[in-house]
């Protein structure tokens, strides 16, 4: 095993949703700027999870994220060859948001691509084994295929998803014993929708359901939207995994069992037993099971749900959070509660971004200090990159000051993510 020593200014732990977006602001500060990520690619939950659908960064009236996330959509949309949505032609009336599709090789390859030209020194296929102060600096171990790295760093921005580094630091977490499904990504293409009638499509899965043919959690959303939904969307973003758990190896490879299992006796059924769907093909599945909430940081602030839906507007907001609550269960698959106006916008405090206690540590994305109502709401994926932007913003400023990041003024964490292009809040 080869043993490996690098010093760089911030550690980035986990290359996700926000890992990405926090590595790149960080690193086009000026910051020497790693990311350490377990996977293969940039970009977490969107890509390698096969969420697929960065929202939102617009609701019905404005931009809730722009900056360095909506950079990199335009450029993959520029890559496409397909125009930007006009946000102020769609009509939200299901939902008072506009959602947004990425094509998965093409956004990887740019969030690494920009990742690159910045400086950001990346680190594939390893994960982080433990972290100890020294002094005023970080000495991260991780491990890879062959290799021991030791990272000396000023600052840590935890992205795992699952608050790895905050554990390892025997910090303090929350968890709820009831928590929301995971799910597991896929696609079947091919489905012969004129031949598809509503009613029948249901009365066959409801008999698929009794008969033990199909099991809850098959399709995710039982009683809330009807079979046709699944058919639709080709599978895609509606199979649950129930107690999905993804803060360890063990509960990973359980998500992933849980979801193939659950993917290939769909397929089965669809294929065999639905009209129209004789000739459909299973076209793509994602690597790895998604929890939607583990471990989350327990930080100098929880946002609660009534902070949440009457928009508390923090003194010490970084970004915005968005204005409706996707909370998913075991019963009916998915309640949705949105804000009595269009005008409430949510934010996100300081405070929620950085550990009790702690110094020289942030956190951004799914494991923000909020109580499991708020957290339904804060962890849309543009609210996770905001948030991955504001604390790479906080690490620079940080390291360029020579002072903790938690001591870093709001006010000039706002003004450097807008220097990028980000929404003045």
């Amino acid at each position: 095993m080869k043993n490996i020593n690098e010093t760089v200014d911030v550690v980035i732990a986990g290359g996700g949703t926000a890992g990405h977006v926090a590595a790149l602001q960080a690193a086009r500060a000026g910051i020497t700027t790693s990311i350490i990520e377990a996977g293969t690619m940039l970009g977490g939950t969107m890509t390698s999870g096969g969420v697929y659908m960065p929202n939102h960064f617009f609701s019905a009236e404005k931009p809730v994220v722009l900056g360095i996330p909506w950079e990199l959509y335009t450029k993959s949309k520029e890559i496409e060859g397909l125009p930007l949505p006009d946000y102020k032609q769609r009509r939200p009336v299901e939902n008072p948001s506009y959602y947004s599709y990425i094509n998965v090789p093409i956004y990887a390859s740019i969030a690494e691509e920009e990742a690159v030209k910045a400086g950001v020194i990346l680190h594939y296929h390893e994960f982080i084994a433990d972290v100890a102060a020294v002094g005023d600096y970080w000495e991260i171990t991780s491990f890879g295929r062959g290799i021991k790295r030791t990272t000396k760093a000023k600052e840590i921005i935890d992205c795992t998803g699952d608050s790895d580094v905050i554990r390892i630091l025997g910090l303090g977490v929350l968890r709820d014993k009831v928590r929301q499904p995971g799910a597991y990504q896929y696609k079947i293409e091919g489905i012969e929708y004129e031949q598809i009638w509503d009613g029948e499509v249901q009365t066959l899965y409801d008999e698929a359901m009794e008969n033990g043919i199909l099991q809850k959690g098959d399709f995710a959303y039982l009683n809330s939207l009807p079979f046709r939904y699944y058919l639709a969307h080709g599978g895609h973003n509606a199979t649950h995994i129930y107690d999905a758990d993804t803060s360890d190896a063990d509960g990973q490879t359980r998500a992933n069992l849980e979801g193939r299992a659950r993917m290939l006796r769909m397929f089965k059924f669809v294929t065999s037993s639905i009209p129209g769907c004789e000739r459909a093909v299973l076209k793509t599945m994602y690597p790895h099971g998604l929890a939607r909430e583990t471990y989350r940081t327990e930080g100098e602030y929880v946002v609660t749900k009534e902070d949440f839906l009457k928009a508390t507007d923090f003194e010490d907001k970084v970004c915005n959070a968005f204005n409706y609550i996707d909370m998913h269960n075991e019963e009916s698959g998915c309640e949705v509660f949105f804000h009595e106006s269009k005008d409430l916008l949510p934010k996100v405090p300081f405070r929620a971004l950085i550990p009790k206690g702690s110094s020289r540590v942030t956190v951004a994305g799914r494991i923000v200090s909020a109580d499991r109502v708020a957290l339904a709401g804060i962890r849309a994926q543009c609210t996770c990159m905001a948030m991955g932007q504001a604390m790479g913003a906080a690490a620079a400023l940080a390291v360029k000051k020579g002072i903790p990041s938690r001591e870093v003024a709001v006010k000039d964490i706002v003004a450097l993510t807008v220097e990028h292009g980000a929404v003045p809040i």
